[in-house]
């Protein structure tokens, strides 16, 4: 079996090499309308005690490995084409694999699914690694309707901010949230609005998915940025979420509102901070939602020292509750992005969350950025919660660990990026797995990504 899989990976290396070189033949315009794109992305991870659905449970009937070595592949090509310098169309193809994965779709499809418990045969997939021949965008954009006044309809990436309540989802090698959808932007100097309204797709491996027609959640809204000083914004927003067409969730009674705005000064001398709060409202399964989020970081940029030090505390909390509670009050964080902000190793979200941080960035040169950071994770409501399938706090504890980061990115050129990032997580109060202590887990990955 590896005798085979390494030929696999051979042949497709070849491939990629020729595509490569064809590619760099080719990637000109051929003429001032039509353009070709090509994006290819590895990325090397080594996990120890832990997978996405399982931390550290070694039992017989555990979900995946602990210590995983996974080879992520994400292949996009496509092509842009401009019919006039205010419209052009843009048709993209992708492809992403996951070699070694103990949880990929060729071991256990289930691993993945939402079920409806009464009915087997109804589910939905979104799998965050594996999606074979897919259409990663297709859309329309028309520039200048009115003076300042753009459109986009079709497949296509949304993400606004710093991606909190809004975000692509992109480390993931499929991309948590890619939208069906119809927005509008109105750009100034001084303001940018955007309204949208659509769907966010599935994800399964195995299906090809035509935009518009299966959807986990219907939504939209509306995110603006205000300039109000050079270097101080305010981006207010309202976001709604509703249960999707795709199989099961379609039946789900699901409305969910956010309500929130964004303060954000980038100097301040020398200081720079960052406040989020966002209310969440609505109704789910005959369940009224309460709940909120919060968001504040404060830093110094030392911009006399070497590398420019950028020293910041954050702090991040999410209300929780139990599904028992005759009322929702655990916070979910919209269409948001996870990883970026909560650890790498992805233990946690922005949902029932207590987290203190601190972060250094340092940058040696304009291409080469590092972060460390060190996270202290607390559950406001620990009872009747599980994370990773095992994770459960003793009786009367809050803390459920920390986790230490460094993250590195350099940008070669404007065609290649490499990144490399470790994390360690620090096990707190938590509950026996298996019948044996918690153990500490760490995570170490890799990036290659070429663009043309």
């Amino acid at each position: 079996m590896l005798k085979l899989r390494l030929n696999i990976l051979k042949k497709l290396l070849i491939i990629i090499i020729i595509l490569f070189l064809r590619l760099e033949l080719y990637s000109f315009e051929i003429d001032s309308a039509l353009s070709f794109d090509f994006s290819i992305r590895y990325r090397f991870e080594l996990l120890d005690g832990m997978n996405i659905k399982n931390y550290g449970d070694k039992g017989q009937n555990a979900i995946g490995n602990l210590n995983d070595k996974i080879l992520l592949q994400r292949v996009i090509a496509g092509v842009t084409y401009r019919f006039t310098e205010d419209i052009n169309f843009a048709f993209h193809l992708y492809d992403a694999r996951a070699f070694g994965w103990s949880l990929r779709n060729s071991i256990n499809r289930n691993y993945f699914k939402s079920v409806n418990p009464k009915d087997s045969s109804e589910y939905y997939i979104m799998n965050p690694n594996e999606q074979f021949f897919e259409i990663y965008d297709m859309y329309l954009n028309i520039k200048n309707i009115i003076p300042n006044l753009s459109m986009t309809l079709g497949r296509q990436k949304l993400y606004f901010g710093d991606y909190r309540v809004m975000g692509p989802g992109d480390w993931r090698n499929t991309g948590r949230w890619t939208w069906d959808a119809l927005r509008f932007t109105y750009n100034t100097e001084t303001i940018n609005i955007n309204f949208w309204m659509g769907g966010t797709k599935i994800q399964d491996p195995e299906r090809t998915s035509i935009p518009f027609t299966e959807t986990e959640y219907w939504g939209g809204g509306m995110y603006s940025r205000i300039k109000i000083l050079e270097s101080l914004a305010l981006e207010p927003f309202v976001i709604f979420k509703k249960n999707g067409s795709a199989h099961y969730i379609r039946d789900i009674d699901l409305r969910r509102y956010w309500i929130g705005a964004r303060l954000v000064d980038s100097n301040l001398y020398g200081f720079d901070y960052d406040f989020n709060f966002t209310k969440e409202f609505g109704k789910e399964k005959g369940k009224n939602i309460d709940a909120y989020g919060l968001f504040a970081r404060v830093g110094y940029s030392f911009k006399f020292l070497p590398f420019k030090p950028l020293l910041s505390i954050r702090y991040t909390y999410a209300t929780g509750g139990r599904q028992q509670d005759e009322e929702i009050n655990q916070f979910d964080p919209a269409y948001g992005a996870q990883d970026k902000y909560y650890g790498w190793m992805n233990i946690v979200t922005w949902s029932n969350l207590d987290d203190r941080e601190v972060v250094l960035e340092l940058f040696p040169t304009r291409q080469f950025w590092i972060e460390i950071k060190y996270n202290d994770f607390y559950v406001p409501v620990p009872e009747g919660n599980t994370l990773l399938g095992t994770l459960k706090l003793k009786e009367g504890s809050k803390h459920l660990g920390s986790e230490f980061n460094i993250f590195s990115r350099y940008n070669l050129n404007k065609n290649w990026q490499f990144t490399f990032v470790v994390g360690y997580f620090f096990v707190g109060e938590v509950l026996p797995i298996d019948n044996q202590p918690a153990k500490d887990a760490y995570y170490i990955g890799t990036q290659v990504l070429f663009n043309i």
